[in-house]
């Protein structure tokens, strides 16, 4: 088995390639050209008796890992430059080249480094694989972590989070609404409904004016954009995992207000899940964490009709009772048409005690409403029959070959 030493304060500990890639929560996992990248997050060590300390570990962050979803082979890609502190809940956009990385909870892990919430914004050149670290003008956003965002006309845009209230001499146009339970540790945070915009043009963060009923502040949720329409769904805010879903237009900016209808079959009140359009009128609505702290491995299609936006219907996906380990925090990405895939996440809640428990979703689960292409189909099934057509596989070209070696060999480590 394939293995990195990793140092710690405890010395030495040997973590497997297979641990590197799949055992993440909180991480990245964006889309680009085809294939699957993934960053960051953290990864929970399982206890050993049940006074053992629960101990979680971030992964580094001068590294990422790329998934090609032809070959569906991983590779690991080594960054130089201005690199970000190890994090979870940060939010990652993909524009041209580059991934931009916004927010996040920072740990204690490196020197100097401080635990807490960031608003920073670092830019990765995937060309080069170069890390700048970004200092735009205008009114800053509050720190916060579990945000979301995405791209629109060379702008990116980012709604929502949990962090510490705003301490601009500003008014800034958003609410912030303390948890009241963060108030004995001296360091208050809370749920905001903050849209910001960064504008890299100008290198500037701006505000966007909205209309229309505005969400109220959350963290956790989900969201995806189709065209010019961004919807949102769920998240938590106060006690409550809620189950509403938004749509913003962001040639109007405005708001539609909560598009959920009561007593209309839909998914369940969630935090922690992935919401990911697979067709211009379909959105994948998977797993996450429900309002009794189960961990969830439902799906759902979220349907837009054919009176417009507001026109949503949700029907349940039935999948195999095998197809994979209840999860949240997880990654989601659409990688081919009607090719979703979900990378990782927790398989119960991280305040839980774990003895001995599986707590990483460690399956990678592909979900194809689309069937795959007829060379892909093939290439699974002489590696299914490996051990009767390995003696076979020269006389296929070259190309071919190496692209099943790959994949037997990842299956090896």
């Amino acid at each position: 088995m394939n293995i990195f030493g990793i140092l710690n304060m405890e010395g030495t500990r040997l973590i497997s390639i297979h641990n590197k890639i799949h055992r993440r929560s909180g991480h990245i996992a964006v889309s680009y050209k085809g294939n699957v990248i993934v960053w960051g997050g953290y990864m929970e060590h399982v206890q050993v008796t049940p006074v053992s300390p629960i101990v979680s570990q971030y992964h580094f962050t001068d590294e990422y890992w790329m998934y090609d979803s032809f070959t569906e082979v991983w590779n690991r890609m080594l960054t130089k430059g201005d690199t970000p502190p190890r994090n979870s809940g940060s939010c990652g956009i993909i524009m041209d080249h580059y991934l931009y990385i916004f927010g996040g909870y920072h740990g204690e892990e490196e020197p100097g480094s401080m635990e807490g919430n960031s608003n920073q914004l670092y830019r990765l050149d995937l060309s080069t694989k170069t890390w700048a670290w970004i200092h735009p003008t205008g009114k800053q956003p509050v720190p916060c972590d579990k945000l979301v965002g995405w791209e629109y006309k060379g702008k990116l845009y980012f709604f929502g989070g949990f962090g510490p209230p705003s301490t601009s001499p500003y008014t800034l146009p958003f609410v912030h609404m303390l948890d009241t339970s963060t108030q004995s540790s001296g360091w208050p945070r809370g749920w905001n409904n903050m849209l910001v915009c960064y504008n890299p043009v100008g290198n500037i963060w701006e505000w966007p004016k909205t209309k229309g009923p505005v969400p109220s502040p959350r963290a956790a949720h989900a969201a995806d954009k189709v065209g010019d329409k961004v919807y949102i769904f769920g998240g938590r805010f106060l006690g409550t995992r809620t189950n509403d879903l938004h749509c913003l237009d962001m040639e109007t900016m405005k708001w539609s207000g909560n598009l959920t209808k009561p007593f209309e079959p839909g998914p369940v009140g969630r935090s922690w899940h992935s919401f990911t359009f697979v067709s211009p009128t379909q959105a994948v609505l998977y797993g996450g964490l429900n309002q009794f702290n189960s961990v969830l491995n439902d799906c759902w299609m979220m349907h837009i009709g054919p009176e417009g936006p507001y026109d949503i219907s949700w029907t349940e996906v039935p999948l195999p009772y095998d197809h994979g380990e209840p999860r949240c925090f997880h990654g989601a990405c659409l990688v081919a048409p009607g090719e979703l895939v979900l990378h990782s996440g927790l398989t119960q809640p991280f305040y839980l005690t774990r003895v001995k428990l599986k707590d990483h979703a460690e399956e990678l689960v592909v979900l194809n409403f689309t069937p795959k292409t007829l060379l892909r189909l093939c290439l699974d099934a002489v590696l299914c029959y490996g051990d009767v057509l390995r003696s076979e596989w020269n006389v296929l070209p070259k190309t071919l070959q190496d692209v099943l070696k790959m994949r037997l060999e990842q299956w090896e480590i």
